[in-house]
């Protein structure tokens, strides 16, 4: 087994493969592992290792056996010498979805109405004559696993999102939900951090929601802490999602409660869309958002987010001067 991240180092930038909690050069390990005559990687960061992620999966098999053999420290990084990027830093898009849990749909229809909507005309969580909501966020506002975030000036109401980030590994449009995971490479944990202030357009509110300027902040989608294969996984449609703040559980759910599975959102992109390598879907919230109760973060605060069996974030919230 093995993941995969994006580390900066020694005045560098490098991909790093993670075997039992050890992180080596991937460049530096290959090198040493061609002395026995392995493959090539086709690529050296995950973006390129995703461009022809079928072949290149067992060629990472085989460093990973290989790492985990070897006696020496041939390409091992000390982990307290790096810090830990997103491991993908410019995918092509990345796709929220919205309003993707019962519960989550429920705890916010209090706030969606009083901003307007008709309560007879509110979705409150059916499948049948609904589609998966979903939404682009800006590759700018990825940050690393363990980053601080900035609060932006004048807005007062930040909120958390725990979630599942579906990574993508194989081109395609028109992909039908039974076959959506043969199109993906791995797994990710990811936060769609929150301007609630901005959401809904004072100046426009027959427009309803402003997603810009309340999702893509710099900083608002920590992401990581590594790129977990789908093989090592299990069933992504069974894992427990977490998250806390100042060590208090804020949210508990599964992934087993969206509305739309993961499977069924690529194929509702995919009908208007080509999904490439590197393309990354961020599948929905679980039920227990700041915005339900009135309590949003504030500098100091520290964030946990937790996707069991695929990793953790953990991201300190700072005043809007401190992050400058």
């Amino acid at each position: 087994m093995f993941a995969l991240g994006t580390f900066a180092g020694n005045d560098r930038i490098f991909t790093g493969l993670v075997v039992a909690d050890r992180i080596f050069d991937l460049r530096a390990l290959q090198s040493a592992a061609r002395k026995g005559e392995g493959q090539f990687l086709m690529g050296a960061t995950l973006h390129d290792l995703l461009d022809r992620w079928e072949e290149n999966f067992p060629r990472l098999e085989e460093l990973a056996r290989f790492a985990h053999a070897e006696q020496g420290n041939i390409g091992e990084v000390a982990p307290d010498g790096v810090r830990y990027l997103p491991p993908l830093r410019k995918p092509g898009k990345i796709l929220h979805s919205a309003a993707n849990y019962s519960e989550h749909v429920a705890e916010m229809a209090a706030y969606n109405t009083a901003n307007g909507t008709d309560p007879s005309a509110r979705f409150t969580g059916e499948k049948k004559g609904a589609s998966p909501y979903l939404f682009l966020k800006a590759a700018s506002a990825l940050t690393g696993p363990y980053d601080d975030i900035r609060l932006p000036e004048g807005v007062h109401q930040i909120d958390w999102e725990a979630e599942l980030a579906v990574v993508i590994g194989r081109r395609g449009r028109e992909i039908k939900a039974d076959r959506a995971m043969d199109h993906v490479a791995g797994f990710m944990v990811a936060n769609d951090v929150t301007c609630r202030d901005m959401l809904w357009r004072d100046d426009r509110k027959n427009f309803r929601t402003d997603w810009l300027a309340s999702k893509s902040h710099d900083g608002f989608e920590p992401i990581g802490p590594l790129f977990v294969p789908r093989e090592y996984v299990g069933d992504a449609g069974k894992l427990r999602i977490t998250l806390k703040v100042n060590g208090v559980t804020k949210q508990d759910g599964s992934t087993a409660e969206m509305i739309f599975s993961a499977e069924e959102q690529i194929e509702f992109a995919t009908r208007f869309m080509t999904v490439e390598p590197g393309d990354i879907f961020v599948t929905g919230t679980v039920g227990g958002v700041g915005q339900a109760t009135g309590e949003f973060l504030s500098a100091g605060d520290i964030m946990e987010t937790e996707v069991h069996g695929v990793g953790r974030l953990q991201n300190r919230i700072v005043a809007a001067e401190e992050g400058k």
